[in-house]
């Protein structure tokens, strides 16, 4: 941009001036903080005006005043002054101004509206608009011109020069602080996603760590306390059929071992269900379709509901054991809702592969809850159906609602 020559014919501005304007542009490409890129902008342009008091009014998307960055001014008197200005006045005409506004006395221009209290006097004035590109960024704002002279075209043409610069560093401060939110956002996002897959990963193995604790114990159920009950049971019908053939007197004893026989019987029942839903062996063993064909059926007898079994391309090809295990934990614990809470006379269990993926619906005609009153307080296990459908990649929907029954929905990828 050319430098006109002053007003009084002088020339065109000094090469201490240029130096001063060529200098303070340097200073902002070396600045990319926005704060600090604003602050520099002000005080660069004061030095180059040779003004007492500097500011940089920086609009926001909406074109509203969104910083005011004073320069001349202390902090008490800035305190004292009270909130920044709005844009009336002559600071309002450089904002609808196409170009720089000049002003020698403040006081005596008809567009002044005048200054608030405690605001230091003010005389000359010079306004230019900061932008680039045909973009508007704010505008600066210069007042008292050293030696108390008006600022004149030469002060005016060098902060229009120092202005595009600024409209530059202020452009470039802003892409940076984008990209910086930007890269900080996706580093949070990894951090995140890092953070959840520890995270599923230790639940994960929790989870593997639980049910290698429920097969031991279902291991310990079965082969020790059942072989114990079982023996027990074997000695009381030999102690049974010898009070038969010795003691005809003794009806009572033998009522009492019957009792006792009774008792041992529906526990080693107990057991055996304990250990089948700790860790189905039928699950290790002969796979998904068995261990809840057998779950149905136990769950029918034990309950006063009705269960029934349905599936659609389920074969006696295995999944893959976490596969299985998830899809028969939901299950299970869907079927456990619906005997302790539902009420409900008849459910359904319906499994079905197809398109490289595992569905698992289970409906009952119970009484119904609200879903989202059970998963704030933390009830149904239905949380813990979620996490265990994720940790296989699945997901877990529940629909219900008071006397509408429920209905729980898993799906899982196979691949």
């Amino acid at each position: 941009m050319p430098i006109p020559s002053t007003r009084d014919g002088a020339g065109p501005a000094g090469p201490g001036r240029l130096q001063a304007l060529l200098g303070a542009a340097l200073e902002l490409s070396g600045e990319h903080e926005f704060e600090a890129v604003l602050r520099r902008i002000v005080e660069g342009a004061a030095a180059i005006a040779e003004a007492a008091y500097a500011a940089l009014g920086i609009y926001d998307e909406t074109g509203a005043i969104e910083s005011f960055i004073t320069h001349g001014i202390d902090e008490n008197a800035a305190a004292r002054i009270g909130a920044p200005p709005q844009g009336r006045g002559l600071l309002g005409e450089v904002i609808v101004a196409s170009g720089p506004i000049r002003v020698e006395d403040i006081g005596t221009d008809p567009r002044s509206c005048g200054f608030p209290a405690c605001h230091p006097p003010m005389r000359s004035f010079l306004g230019v608009p900061v932008g680039h590109g045909g973009r508007r960024y704010g505008n600066l704002y210069l007042t008292e011109k050293a030696g108390g002279m008006p600022f004149g075209e030469e002060d005016e043409a060098l902060v229009a020069a120092y202005a595009a610069f600024a409209a530059c560093a202020i452009e470039s401060a802003r892409l940076v602080a984008s990209e910086r939110a930007r890269a900080e956002a996706v580093a949070e996002l990894a951090a995140a996603e890092e953070r959840d897959r520890l995270r599923r990963q230790m639940l994960g193995e929790i989870l593997d760590a639980q049910e290698a604790e429920r097969a031991r114990v279902a291991r310990d159920l079965h082969d020790d306390v059942g072989q114990a009950l079982t023996s027990v049971l074997l000695g009381l019908r030999l102690v049974e059929s010898s009070l038969g053939k010795n003691e005809a007197d003794l009806d009572d004893a033998r009522l009492r071992t019957e009792e006792v026989r009774d008792l041992v019987a529906d526990a080693l029942g107990r057991t055996r269900h304990l250990a089948f839903e700790l860790r189905p062996t039928v699950l290790d063993d002969m796979g998904l379709l068995a261990a809840l064909e057998r779950l149905v059926a136990d769950t029918s007898t034990r309950t006063a509901t009705a269960v029934g079994l349905a599936t659609h391309g389920v074969g006696d090809d295995r999944l893959a054991p976490e596969i299985e295990t998830v899809a028969y934990r939901v299950v299970q614990e869907a079927l456990t809702n619906v005997a302790r809470h539902s009420q409900a006379k008849s459910a359904s269990v319906t499994v079905s592969v197809a398109e490289g993926r595992l569905r698992a619906l289970v409906e009952d005609d119970g009484v119904g809850f609200d879903p989202v009153a059970a998963a704030r307080c933390g009830h149904l296990g239905l949380e813990g159906m979620a996490e265990r459908a994720a940790l296989v990649g699945g997901s877990l929907e529940t629909s219900s609602a008071p006397g509408a029954g429920a209905t729980v929905r898993l799906e899982v990828p196979l691949g």
